[in-house]
């Protein structure tokens, strides 16, 4: 590539302008170049010119985008990212794009190319000042980085000003937990309750509550006594619930129940039967274990308010259906399974996952370390070889 600069006269002196040529167009034919004008001294407009060529052949130079940095999300999420994730992922998104980047953003109509990492952290900062939890400042955080990143792919800017970035770290909340009396006590108050089989399989397959209200008959053999997680009940707005793949590849999994259980199954297999005969041709079959008496979805808001309700009958803490996942996982660690195990029964894409999360209720056998070790390196003690 070729490059020169000129002089151009301004009022208040002389300013000089890079001029590159950057080949022909394959359309016209016409010779095609780049220009910056503005420097005031000729050594400065020389120095630019050095480092726009080897830019230039390296491939490296991009043309500012004059795009708003709100018109580009709203084409990067249609065109790009809503084509790559779940259906009930894109409507979360979605909201916390138009709510926090484009609603409620300070720069959300400024040019994409001059958006600064330090307009990035200010609106952080402003978040925080306004109460968002730090969990929804990092999940904003991901989308922007997300679109930045590809914003540098589709050469529109030559950074992610993302990168350098400093969203605050996320607190997590103390995990709340049941005791065993606890448990037998809210399980003895809602023995006559419809739900009883879902907080049956809550609390003792720690399974997610989607999962649960996704499950089918299918999905359970008797024989092998075991549960397959296949599917998962979401919500999508204007559509309603609807049975979606699991939450990530390791979700789908086979989850090993008792003869407890399976016994408790069958026993509302039965109710379910008198409910179709009661009902007839009204009733819709889906092949749901847990659902509506008229065979449809169940609503997971309504389990909300009966749980609510079971947990003041039974005098016990109030928490919710997630909440007994984390009392199974805890139950599990404390009796010694090994934590590979507890992810793989949970569906756990990762075991730090689990080890992050319940990392504190792991029993702290320090003192018994030292001797662990000491007693192995005795057995393996060898003979003494006497020199010949």
């Amino acid at each position: 590539m070729k490059g020169h600069i000129r002089e151009r006269k301004a009022k208040k002196g002389r300013r000089f302008e890079v001029v590159v040529d950057i080949g022909r167009d394959p359309y016209t034919g016409k010779r095609k170049q780049k220009t910056k004008s503005g420097f005031t001294s000729k050594r400065d407009a020389e120095s630019f010119l050095r480092k726009w060529l080897v830019e230039l052949d390296e491939n490296r130079y991009v043309e500012p985008s004059k795009e708003t940095f709100a018109s580009y999300m709203e084409h990067w999420f249609t065109s790009h990212y809503q084509k790559r994730v779940k259906e009930s992922t894109i409507s979360n998104r979605k909201y916390a794009m138009d709510k926090h980047l484009i609603r409620e953003n300070p720069f959300a109509n400024k040019e994409l190319s001059k958006i600064t990492t330090e307009m990035i952290d200010a609106l952080y900062n402003d978040k925080l000042d306004e109460g968002y939890s730090t969990n929804t400042i990092r999940k904003i955080h991901q989308l922007l980085n997300q679109a930045f990143k590809q914003a540098v792919k589709w050469k529109k800017i030559a950074h992610n000003p993302v990168i350098d970035a400093d969203p605050p770290s996320v607190k997590t909340k103390d995990t709340v937990i049941w005791s065993f009396d606890e448990i037998h006590r809210f399980l003895e108050h809602c023995k006559e309750e419809r739900h009883y089989i879902t907080f049956l399989l809550a609390i003792y397959t720690g399974m997610r509550r989607g999962e649960i209200l996704g499950l089918k008959w299918s999905d359970i053999d008797f024989k092998k006594k075991i549960i397959r997680v296949e599917r998962t009940l979401i919500h999508i707005p204007e559509k309603g619930y609807q049975l979606s793949s699991p939450k990530t590849f390791k979700s789908r999994r086979q989850v090993p129940i008792t003869d407890y259980i399976l016994n408790e199954l069958i026993t509302h297999k039965e109710q379910q039967e008198e409910w179709k005969d009661r009902l007839g041709g009204t009733y819709q079959d889906n092949n749901l274990v847990i659902c509506t008496e008229q065979g449809t979805f169940q609503d997971p808001r309504n389990l909300l308010r009966v749980m609510k309700r079971l947990c003041e009958m039974a005098n016990v803490t109030s928490i919710c259906i997630h909440e007994i996942r984390h009392t199974h996982a805890s139950i599990l660690i404390r009796e010694g399974v090994d934590i590979v195990k507890v992810a793989n029964r949970l569906g756990h894409s990762k075991p730090k996952t689990t080890l992050d999360t319940y990392a504190h209720l792991i029993p702290n056998d320090q003192d018994q370390v030292a001797d662990i070790f000491h007693n192995a390196l005795m057995q393996k003690k060898q003979p003494d070889v006497s020199i010949m």
